[in-house]
């Protein structure tokens, strides 16, 4: 009886220690989620609530062409990111994993982009492409070709933007991934080319069986932030043109801190987290799988 005892102090002494931490949990993340549902469901003067509309504002982004059209953005933008990012990440950590001359300054130039903002990414990368006096298109010129302007196109914005995005979030994967590749032994290797393993069968056999774990968390995490992401979008297109690059989380944004229809903006934010979520189950699902 005693030891039991002991076991439930100990219990409860522990929960102590917890509680300040599930409270700033359930202050930071799940109280603003309880109230963004709620103002989904009203339409809203500035951060006044006014008539009851259930699932009305919902329905009226389905119903909307604009809202779905942010939709699809959405999923343009995330998709076509991670569809360069995560085989681009995978193959520079493999190079950098390698036994090559100046293997730290390679590292620490790659990962240089990790570290500036999506405002300064923004910036510079306007500037790059800049129809009037940008390098690019300078370069473009001195070559005999015509200016070309990416941002005033719905295909070439979004081009110029996923580019911008790659660029700045590509190191995030890459060192996810070079450190899975560490923790990989030489001797499978050794045996791998033992029995006729070597170069591409050896990366298709026994890197990527390994990394796949490391890759599909990876892979979660970039889904998230790219589903999130709002500065690099406000900042280098501001959705345009013509709302081309208007995603789901500039949106909401908007409607939320420009038009202050808060209602709104909070049905697109409601939604946006649903695809997270359903976003991450997949993911999850996928990687148990594959253990």
């Amino acid at each position: 009886m005693e030891t039991i005892g002991k076991k439930n102090s100990e219990k409860w002494i522990a929960y102590a220690f917890m509680a300040p931490a599930l409270l700033l949990v359930l202050l930071v993340s799940f109280y603003p989620i309880a109230v963004a549902i709620k103002w989904s469901m009203y339409e809203t003067e500035y951060v006044k609530t006014g008539a009851y509309v259930g699932a009305g504002n919902f329905l009226s982004i389905f119903k909307n062409e604009s809202g779905l059209k942010n939709i699809g953005n959405s999923f343009v933008y995330v998709f076509g990111s991670i569809l360069i990012v995560v085989p681009l990440s995978t193959l520079l950590a493999v190079l950098l994993n390698m036994k090559i001359k100046f293997r730290v300054l390679f590292r620490t130039a790659i990962i240089l982009p990790w570290v500036i903002s999506q405002t300064v990414t923004a910036l510079l990368w306007k500037w790059l492409i800049n129809a009037n006096y940008g390098p690019v298109n300078y370069v473009i010129e001195r070559f005999g070709g015509a200016k070309v302007d990416l941002l005033s196109t719905s295909g070439g914005a979004n081009l110029a933007l996923i580019a911008a995005n790659v660029w700045n979030t590509f190191p995030i994967a890459l060192v996810l991934i070079l450190a899975a590749l560490q923790t990989i032994s030489s001797e499978l290797y050794e045996a791998g080319r033992v029995d006729g393993a070597t170069g591409w069968k050896s990366f298709t056999h026994i890197t990527l069986p390994l990394i796949k774990p490391t890759v599909l968390v990876t892979l979660i995490m970039l889904s998230l932030e790219y589903f999130n992401m709002v500065t690099l979008i406000y900042v280098f297109t501001g959705g345009g043109p013509f709302s081309a690059t208007e995603t789901l989380s500039l949106r909401a944004f908007k409607e939320g801190f420009e038009y202050w229809n808060i209602g709104m903006g909070s049905a697109f934010s409601v939604l946006l987290f649903g695809f997270n979520i359903i976003l991450s189950l997949l993911y999850v699902k996928a990687l148990k799988n594959k253990e």
